[in-house]
């Protein structure tokens, strides 16, 4: 393999500061790329220099390695070793701010380029569901980068990857008894969820509308979030084993607390309350294009199928829901 991309890359990863890149900088990293291109072994040879290398390269290292994996190439090159590195920097940071004191000079460092090495770890994270998974149920690392979130991205940025989930979620109309298989990913909230399901029924459910496609590209990391609004078309409920009868679902809860119905998350749409709450696009954020929300309606369910589930959550034939106009 020839290492003369790298080599030279590894150099000018050495001499970088921090900032703007330089227009030898730009060469190196454009004949890498070239390189990883024509030889994608060496996204895996220059993962394991970046523990090596002062924390300015190999945040501009990591940043480069996660391009790669955005434009197609293998995370198992390069996942583990920015993911290693992620975990080294962030207790470091947060130490920093939890002695409440001026940050080291090496803190400050570090935290100078962790916006980079973020977006790397964004990047990778989205391809290592397993890595995902586990570290979301590390208390101690989701804690941190909740302390953290405020003061740099870097640790927002992975918090939203961590905290999104991806499920299976049926849907029953009560007003017209119809039923809904669906299929959200990469959702944190009820209320973002909310505004994706509106999105994916339109006009074809009674009580639907025309989605507001301003509001719509947000939610689903189209273009950059700016100030909105989106509102309830339908009451949005579940069932939970403890409380009788219809539950309201918090449009700020995590889309995990969704009560599961023989495993499946389950949502009853009723005709929406008069005055219930909006909710702006700052539940949309942060955005993580890397791994963009939606939901899927996958089929529907039969007419049979509809009144079995109607009544395993309790909703019997002739109800009042279902007489609801």
């Amino acid at each position: 393999m020839n290492d003369a991309a790298l080599t030279d890359l590894l150099a000018a990863c050495r001499a970088y500061v921090g900032g703007r890149v330089d227009p030898s900088f730009n060469a190196a990293a454009q004949a890498f790329y070239a390189s990883a291109k024509a030889q994608p072994k060496i996204a895996a040879r220059a993962a394991r220099e970046l523990s090596r290398l002062p924390p300015p390269g190999a945040a501009i290292l990591a940043n480069m390695l996660g391009t790669i994996v955005e434009k197609g190439g293998a995370v198992e090159r390069s996942g583990v070793a920015v993911w290693e590195l992620y975990l080294a920097w962030l207790p470091q940071i947060h130490r920093g701010f939890a002695g409440r004191k001026e940050l080291s000079p090496r803190q400050r460092q570090l935290l100078d380029v962790f916006q980079l090495l973020g977006q790397s770890a964004v990047s990778h994270l989205s391809a290592m569901p397993q890595e995902r998974k586990l570290a979301a149920g590390n208390k101690e690392l989701m804690a941190q980068l909740a302390e953290l979130q405020d003061y740099t991205p870097g640790a927002a940025w992975v918090r939203q990857v961590l905290l999104s989930r991806s499920d299976a979620l049926l849907l029953l109309h009560l007003p017209s008894r119809q039923g809904f298989r669906l299929r959200y990913d990469n959702i944190v909230n009820c209320f973002h969820l909310f505004t994706l399901i509106q999105a994916a029924f339109g006009e074809t459910l009674p009580g639907g509308r025309a989605p507001n496609r301003f509001i719509v590209d947000m939610a689903r990391c189209v273009t950059m979030a700016e100030e909105g609004n989106d509102e309830p078309w339908w009451r949005y409920e579940t069932v939970q084993p403890e409380a009788p009868g219809l539950v309201e679902i918090s449009g700020e809860a995590p889309v995990e607390t969704i009560a599961r119905i023989d495993g499946r998350q389950v949502i009853l749409l009723s005709a929406p309350v008069e005055g219930a709450a909006l909710w702006d696009t700052s539940f949309f954020t942060p955005q993580l294009f890397a791994m963009p929300a939606n939901v899927v309606l996958e089929e529907m369910l039969t007419a049979q199928e509809a009144e079995e589930w109607l009544a395993k959550v309790g909703v019997p034939t002739g109800s009042q829901e279902a007489n609801t106009p």
